[in-house]
């Protein structure tokens, strides 16, 4: 089975700034992508747009406390049916800031191992550019 694509980096930025720029559409606007329709509501459908997708990715908003994100994909991209992603934050080691830990998980054994490849890179860098963002309160939107 397919493990989990994992990245936590250390933000210098409270809790708070990270939790809004993930749960709300402005944030996720400025860090991820700006089409995009999002709203901090349990139960809600999220929509993030690409440039270059077929397809628009929908997630349903499982969990938001202050210090845990949950998402479940619907299925609009191959492979990602039942899929889910977390986003957990906790003070950063070193005292100052919060630590972001993201998950996806709920891979099947059939995703293709370079695809896979592909999708943690770019989950990496989306969590580089949140981290970009909370620090400096510059949008600048990983896919525009």
């Amino acid at each position: 089975m397919t493990g989990p694509m994992l990245h936590t980096v250390d933000v210098a930025a409270d809790a708070q700034t990270i939790y809004v720029a993930i749960t709300t559409k402005a944030g996720e606007a400025a860090f991820w992508t700006s089409d995009c329709d999002v709203e901090p509501v349990v139960g809600s459908v999220a929509r993030f747009g690409f440039p270059a997708a077929p397809v628009d990715l929908r997630m349903k908003i499982d969990e938001l406390s202050p210090g845990e994100i949950r998402w479940s994909c619907l299925g609009d991209f191959p492979h990602w049916a039942g899929t889910t992603v977390a986003w957990s934050l906790s003070p950063a080691p070193s005292g100052i800031g919060t630590a972001v830990a993201f998950r996806h998980d709920g891979w099947g054994d059939d995703y293709p191992e370079d695809e896979y490849a592909r999708v943690n890179y770019t989950w990496g860098r989306i969590v580089g550019a949140l981290k970009a963002y909370a620090e400096s309160g510059d949008p600048a939107p990983f896919l525009g």
